[in-house]
């Protein structure tokens, strides 16, 4: 009789262990499929997609005078990085003379429904924070936010645009507007043109 009892205990044990077993797997499904949510990524990612590669970059430079720019050369390398979420720039030149990189990262906030940059380069420690709207009739990027006059620390709100003129080619212009003036003006503006690959 105590040999049957044991044999039961055994059997319910089992039967205990296996209903256990069920609801853990059950729960980590529940987990894998509720857990961490969904990267949404719409046609913006798209866009961004599509400015992949590396251009060549004619800058001009309208500061401090504007009836005399300054002319340089670069080259511009844009990638998707981070399963897609956001576009990296980096680039190498030069700016008045002297040796110049920069970096930025674009993307789309889903939430806000805003595209977003950030910069920062090799001459200032701060980093430029933008939003922005992307016009797809006239494939131009417009982003906004706040600068600084590097000299005198004036407060300036920004104004950076973005135009596809082509498939292979890009145009990039920067304009402020210093606290206390009613008129903006230029300070830059690049011509991009995607290189080609070698087949």
């Amino acid at each position: 009789m105590q040999r049957i009892l044991a044999i039961l205990s055994l059997l319910l044990v089992g039967l205990i262990g296996i209903s256990l077993t069920t609801d853990v797997r059950a729960g980590d499904k529940k987990k894998d499929s509720g857990g961490i949510p969904k990267v949404e990524r719409g046609p913006e990612h798209k866009v961004l997609e599509s400015w992949t590669g590396v251009f060549d970059a004619t800058v001009k430079v309208y500061f401090p005078d504007p009836t005399k720019p300054s002319a340089s050369k670069g080259v511009m390398t844009r990638t998707m990085i981070l399963g897609g979420n956001f576009l990296q720039e980096s680039y190498q030149g030069e700016f008045f003379g002297a040796p110049f990189s920069g970096m930025g990262v674009i993307g789309f906030n889903n939430v806000k429904k805003k595209f977003t940059t950030t910069w920062f380069d090799s001459t200032s420690t701060s980093m430029m924070l933008m939003e922005g709207t992307y016009d797809e009739k006239t494939k131009t990027l417009t982003m906004v936010g706040d600068d600084y006059e590097p000299n005198t620390k004036k407060k300036m709100k920004a104004r950076d645009v973005l135009k596809i003129t082509g498939a292979d080619t890009q145009t990039f212009e920067m304009f402020r507007l210093p606290d206390g003036e009613t008129k903006e003006f230029k300070i830059m503006e690049i011509a991009y043109t995607r290189k080609k690959v070698k087949q």
